[in-house]
């Protein structure tokens, strides 16, 4: 019966041992992946290629290791450019022409293999919270 028992614990544990030799391979990722929000200040607009560089003050989880220095974020024909007078009041459509170095933005978007893309961008954002 003992050596039952210890032909099974053995069985039991080579197979739990190997089992993790099956699981899918881990790929290499060059950078962060998910969503992002950010706030910031517009540090460098480059029409040519549709990219908004921005001081980065705030934002998610994937941005904190931004805080402080600047970011280039992509902007697509599916970007959203909104303007936001106040808090309160209802942001209003904006085209990328009218964004300004100096402006005050939060950015939303997608990241993924190094490339920022914005889907909204708003200009008028408080600096003092996150979006």
């Amino acid at each position: 019966m003992k050596r039952l028992i210890t032909i099974l614990l053995t069985l039991v544990l080579l197979s739990v041992a190997t089992v993790p030799a099956f699981a899918a391979p881990v790929t290499a990722q060059s950078g962060p992946r998910g969503t992002f929000a950010l706030v910031g200040r517009i540090a460098a607009i480059d029409a040519s290629t549709g990219t908004v560089t921005i001081n980065v003050i705030r934002g998610s989880f994937l941005v904190k290791p931004y805080f402080g220095k600047t970011l280039m974020v992509k902007t697509t024909s599916l970007t959203r450019y909104l303007y936001k007078s106040s808090p309160t009041a209802t942001p209003v459509p904006i085209t990328f022409a009218d964004l300004k170095v100096g402006n005050a933005v939060s950015v939303n978007g997608l990241v993924a293999n190094n490339v920022w893309t914005a889907s909204r961008i708003t200009v008028g954002a408080k600096l003092t919270c996150f979006p």
